[in-house]
């Protein structure tokens, strides 16, 4: 099946060679002995640093900085790659392949003949599909390094979508935590992410603060 027109993405690969270029430039002989010295392990901070620098360039609107930090998350995950191709784990192209794989299995309505009336149609596909390839349940595959807010969100999410009395009305509960988590739960009811608002309104206090620090 052919996706992508070749002219049109020429420019594009040109760019992405040269990357995996100088990937292999600083990993190789005579390289960088910093780099040389990283394992899957050592990268996980700094994925995860350049990850949350990208989301604040998003939050900021800025066009620059998400330039910029896109191509920083870019290269952290071709440098994991050339890593994991070093230590003979797996490729960059066995990974190209995977997740291509999965995005045309998943999305039949697109790339087969399956009919869809809406968007819920289109979830519960995928959730179907999510089964047929090995999830075991709901929460199945949920990151146990997610932040909390945003795993109990996730979890939220998943229960409902599974019509789990867990989340259906409130439990009027006066602990703490299972305030917070009604509050997860009507931000999720909304389709707002509890995390990026919450953090939102975190930085608009720290702009106040800052503000009358200085003055």
């Amino acid at each position: 099946m052919e996706l992508f027109d070749e002219n049109n993405n020429s420019g594009f690969m040109k760019e992405f060679e040269e990357l995996l270029n100088i990937a292999d430039r600083l990993l190789g002989p005579g390289g960088c002995s910093w780099d040389q010295e990283q394992t899957l392990l050592t990268l996980q901070p700094y994925l995860l640093e350049e990850a949350h620098e990208l989301i604040e360039a998003i939050d900021q609107l800025s066009d620059e900085k998400m330039k910029e930090e896109l191509g920083d998350v870019l290269y952290a995950l071709i440098f994991i790659g050339r890593l994991g191709e070093k230590e003979g784990k797996f490729t960059l192209k066995e990974a190209i392949r995977s997740v291509s794989e999965k995005l045309i299995r998943r999305h039949p309505h697109v790339f087969g003949e399956e009919k869809v009336n809406s968007n819920d149609d289109i979830i519960k596909n995928w959730e179907e599909i999510k089964k047929k390839e090995g999830k075991k349940n709901p929460i199945d595959g949920i990151p146990p390094t997610l932040p909390s807010l945003a795993r109990a969100q996730k979890v939220i999410h998943k229960l409902r979508r599974a019509k789990s009395p867990l989340v259906l009305g409130k439990s009027g509960s006066r602990d703490l935590g299972e305030r917070l988590w009604e509050l997860v739960k009507e931000a999720d009811e909304q389709g707002i992410d509890a995390e990026s608002l919450l953090r939102r309104v975190c930085q608009g206090y720290e702009e106040k603060f800052l503000k009358s620090f200085v003055s």
